[in-house]
């Protein structure tokens, strides 16, 4: 805990010419906490700073002097961790990352979370609107605004090309690509968004920029996805198997190779390739294989064998990457409860 905060709080409340009674009464809370902060006994809630650096007259940081290291550490693990950020937390930790904009030092990082926090708050709104959606078509189930709400809120497919094509971000790699030659990721963004409106020609072109600076089973992988996308289905599981022969200890071809087959609806293939992929990893191994299966079993109405995927999920977070709490964990907790009562 920082010690200084108590003896700035009773500093700027001098200065501002306030009592602790009055204090207090602008925070809605008793004169006795604020004793206790200013003696050091106890330390403001973080949800309360917002309000008391503006009742202050101070920025966030000035009032709570950690480092800005430290900051963004607290609110990355608050971006990770928690499944409803609260009002107070989101405007603390927006306010803190937009005073930070003017530091080039951590411009960058700043603005990556700023991204993933208001990202995070869509989510939640997501979430709450898919549950209203749901609500107000069990009301009026042949509302065809109720359905549209229901695709928006849960990122559902439109048919209309209009407004599910992707020129304007396969534009924006198009630009991003040339700039960033050595990049080979870019590529793949690139790749990713053509593949979606089926643009195979401009795809071929891109994988073959990719294999230029970054050989390897990419080429077979996105080479039978192109295939696939021509109506050339056995070339391209020809390719894909390609790719794990010629990459049998690399886990990602056994993974996307399971990917492949999900998206075919060969399920038992999928789950022997995830499998596969899954065992090869490393440790701390990535649970995506595993959350994979249990999608698989859930569609398939095994929901035995899904919450035993799930229960494994749990055990994997704690044992591979010490989480034992949080959103991650609390998701699948509710997705077990849920399957039990199928």
């Amino acid at each position: 805990m920082n010690i200084e905060i108590g003896k700035k709080i009773k500093t700027l409340r001098l200065q501002k010419g306030m009592t602790q009674e009055e204090l207090a009464t602008k925070l809605n809370m008793s004169s006795q906490a604020i004793s206790k902060w200013e003696n050091n006994v106890t330390m403001p809630d973080i949800q309360i700073l917002p309000e008391l650096s503006v009742i202050l007259g101070v920025t966030i940081d000035e009032l709570f002097a950690l480092s800005d290291d430290t900051h963004l550490e607290r609110i990355e693990n608050m971006i990770s961790t928690e499944h409803f950020i609260s009002k107070d937390d989101f405007n603390y930790a927006e306010q803190f990352l937009k005073e930070r904009l003017t530091n080039d030092e951590n411009k960058a990082p700043c603005l990556t979370l700023l991204a993933q926090l208001h990202i995070h708050r869509s989510e939640e709104h997501r979430e709450l609107a898919s549950h209203y959606a749901k609500e107000a078509l069990l009301l009026d189930p042949h509302k065809k605004s109720n359905h549209n709400a229901l695709r928006d809120a849960e990122n559902g497919v439109i048919f209309d090309w209009n407004y599910s094509n992707h020129h304007k971000l396969i534009e924006y790699y198009k630009n991003f690509v040339p700039k960033h030659p050595d990049y080979w990721q870019g590529y793949v963004w690139l790749m990713n968004h053509l593949l979606a409106d089926g643009r195979c020609a401009e795809a071929k072109e891109t994988l073959e920029g990719l294999n230029k600076i970054h050989p390897g089973y990419l080429y077979q992988l996105y080479g039978g996805l192109i295939c696939k996308e021509e109506g050339n289905l056995s070339q391209a599981l020809v390719l894909w198997e390609q790719m794990t022969d010629l990459y049998p200890d690399e886990w990602r071809t056994w993974s996307f190779r399971g990917d492949c087959m999900a998206k075919l609806c060969k399920y038992d293939e999928a789950i022997e390739y995830y499998t596969k992929g899954y065992e090869l990893q490393p440790n701390p191994k990535y649970i995506d294989a595993l959350i994979a299966i249990s999608h698989i079993y859930e569609i398939q109405g095994e929901y035995d064998k899904a919450i035993e995927k799930l229960q494994e999920i749990i055990e994997q977070l704690e044992s591979n990457w010490e989480i034992t709490e949080g959103k991650a964990v609390d998701f699948y907790a509710r997705e077990i409860e849920y399957f039990k009562k199928l």
